[in-house]
Order: C-alpha cells, then structure tokens, then sequence
C-alpha cells in the first residue's frame, strides 16, 4: 500500500509538472508566434503561413499534453468517460473541417460503468484520434464512423471513412501506421487496415477482454 501511495504522489507530480512548466511554456510559445505575425505586418506570405503551421503544430501538442495528464491522473478509464473524451475531440474535429459528418456507435451489450486499465483506455483513445487524423489529412472522406463493440473475444473498434482509399503497398508507411500498430501490440491485440483506391478505408481493431 505503501508503493501504490508513493507512486500515486509520484504520478500527481508529474501530471503538475507537465500542465504547469511544459503546457505554460508551449502556450507561450503560441503568443510569440502570433505576436510575430502581427507583428510584421509585411511579412512573407510563405514565412506567415511557416509561422501558423508551428502554432496548429504547438496547439495539437497542447490537447494531446492534456490527454496525457487526463489518463496519468486516473487509474482507470470508465468506458463513459471514454465515450466522453471521444465525443469531444470527434466534436473539435467536425469544428475544423466543413461538410464531413461524425457517427460514433456504442454496442448496447457495452456497459458504460466498464473500466479500462489508464493505459489501455490511452492506447484506445490514440488510436481513434490517429485513424480519424488520417482520415481528415489525406482520404478527403465526407463520413467518418467510429463503431465499438464487445465481441466473444473481447472488444472490437472500427473506424471507417468514405474517402479516397489507398493501397498499403504503393505508399510509405509513416509514424502514424507505425504507431497505431504499436499501440495495438501494447493492447495484445491486432490492427487490420482495409482500404482500396475509391472505396474508403476501414480500421479495424481487435483486442482482448481487458
């Protein structure tokens, strides 16, 4: 009991640490930035726009900060807490993009009392948010579903969008596969990735009872 007190105190502080010292820094780094385009009303238009991809990038650090110290702070993630984070960053994207609709679908056998271990509830939540970046990056798709459900097994999640597809094989696999497939291994499950030129691409990933 000891041990699980010291480290609990000790996780706290480091969840402090990183919203107080590195997400007080990045914001400020966000006005620095600003403050230099308009600052220099004649600047480049390619320095300007160099400029506002830096603070997207900086801002996109930030949420994925305060995700962090979301799970860090908790020993478990309920399935509706889960749900709760989901429907919010599904919302933050529907946000920044125009003409693309979100569906996020529960299996009625799902309790939503049903907790996760911090790290599995973490590795779920990326994983959605890399495939839907994905998604909203290169398949210029118009629906985006996010299903969940419980399986035999153990559970299943699948993302699918109606974009543009690929072929796995025709195109570099980058951090965020790569990633995603990491994740996946963590969890003890698998990753299936669908996808044909024209017909979507759908995410498929197994795990077991957690």
């Amino acid at each position: 009991m000891e041990t699980q007190n010291r480290l609990q105190e000790q996780r706290l502080r480091i969840s402090r640490d990183l919203h107080d010292n590195i997400g007080a820094q990045l914001t400020f780094i966000i006005s620095s930035l600003d403050n230099l385009k308009y600052g220099f009303k004649e600047m480049e238009t390619k320095l300007k726009d160099r400029l506002t991809g830096i603070s997207s990038f900086t801002s996109q650090t930030i949420y994925e900060l305060r995700d962090t110290i979301w799970a860090m702070n908790k020993d478990s993630i309920s399935l509706e807490d889960l749900k709760t984070r989901i429907t919010n960053f599904m919302d933050q994207a529907k946000a920044s993009t125009q003409g693309i609709t979100f569906n996020f679908n529960l299996d009625q056998d799902l309790a939503a009392d049903h907790s996760f271990k911090a790290l599995v509830g973490m590795n779920l939540y990326r994983i959605i948010q890399e495939s839907v970046n994905n998604s909203l990056k290169y398949a210029d798709p118009n629906t985006i579903n996010l299903d969940f459900k419980k399986t035999a097994a153990g559970f299943e999640l699948q993302i699918a969008d109606n974009g543009k597809g690929f072929n796995e094989s025709e195109i570099e696999a980058g951090n965020g596969l790569s990633n995603m497939r990491k994740r996946a291994k963590e969890l003890q499950g698998s990753l299936q990735i669908n996808s044909e030129a024209g017909q979507g691409t759908t995410v498929i990933l197994s795990i077991p009872e957690q």
